[in-house]
């Protein structure tokens, strides 16, 4: 079968063994607002997990962790078990080699690709990096371009590309050398009516290949429950429900039906840097038990309204 000799023609001597990702009691401050607070998350091997949430809510910063370029100010984050942050340089490299990652946004920069290659360039450059062989690399390049309608530009320059075509293109090079991990950020802008079916097609495409590890970030309801073995919500810095996409996304067909499932039901509210500060002096203190005071706040608040509830019953009950 020729999609398998793709998985097993590689000569760069990588295990194809998927990773599992983690994050574990993130905390992130960019310009004094924090972004993550005590965030965790799980993306299990070899599985598919879907991060949806709001615009600024920081999936892509997260992503952005995981991938080595932007440093928490707390916590760990791990892919196939080794810390991003605490790996040497090789390290590092050795972890960026095991995945495809598509960043945010649809500038050439943001996609991550090389404005002075052409369409094929780019493809074959990330190849030949991997230690494929030229006629490999011919081929599956072509593959990858054919897949997303980019046969055509193949030897167009990003720059002279429509941004949804540059788009696609930056997927076609996280997807190219079949990486056991794929990270794709912000996958919304590659899904116009024309070319939906061809990314979802890849995708399925790149798993029956790899059995590797996905994790993307959407606002898209439809694809989330067709993609997602999991589904992850984050919200005000944190992630507020995890589970089962179908589970999850029973009975939610629009945005605003998402947005009443989800973001209202996040009573604890943003993070505040008063929160993250406190938990910068308990650390400096070395105590050992801590209390986030978002959940102190709204374990106060259902006291009292619980105390409120019964006095009213006993009222009642007494008039």
């Amino acid at each position: 079968m020729p999609e398998q000799s793709e998985r097993e023609g590689r000569s760069d001597g990588r295990s194809v063994e998927p990773p599992g990702l983690r994050l574990t009691g993130v905390t992130t401050v960019i310009d004094d607002s924090p972004v993550l607070h005590r965030l965790g998350l799980d993306v299990p091997a070899g599985e598919i997990t879907v991060l949806m949430g709001p615009s600024g809510a920081g999936k892509t910063t997260l992503v952005r962790h995981l991938v080595g370029l932007l440093e928490p100010d707390r916590g760990t984050v791990e892919v196939g078990g080794r810390n991003v942050w605490e790996a040497s340089p090789a390290g590092l490299r050795e972890i960026r080699n095991g995945m495809g990652v598509l960043l945010g946004g649809s500038s050439l920069f943001d996609s991550s690709l090389f404005s002075s290659m052409t369409a094929f360039e780019n493809l074959e450059y990330s190849l030949k990096h991997h230690g494929v062989g030229e006629a490999e690399r011919d081929r599956r390049a072509m593959a990858r371009l054919q897949e997303m309608a980019l046969d055509d530009v193949a030897a167009q320059r990003p720059e002279a590309m429509p941004a949804h075509a540059r788009r696609r293109l930056g997927l076609a090079r996280a997807l190219v050398t079949d990486s056991p991990a794929l990270i794709l950020d912000d996958i919304d802008v590659c899904l116009d009516a024309a070319h939906s079916h061809r990314i979802l097609a890849a995708l399925a495409s790149w798993r029956e290949r790899t059995h590797g590890t996905l994790l993307l970030t959407t606002h898209n309801i439809g694809l989330a429950r067709e993609l997602g073995d999991h589904l992850a919500i984050l919200a005000n810095g944190r992630i507020i429900a995890t589970g089962s996409a179908a589970e999850l996304l029973n009975g939610v067909e629009t945005n605003e039906q998402f947005d009443h499932r989800f973001q209202i039901s996040d009573f604890l509210g943003p993070p505040r840097i008063e929160d993250v500060r406190a938990d910068d002096e308990t650390s400096r203190r070395g105590l050992r038990v801590t209390f986030d005071p978002a959940m102190v706040r709204a374990a106060a608040i259902g006291i009292v309204v619980v105390t409120l509830v019964v006095m009213t019953l006993t009222l009642a009950h007494l008039i």
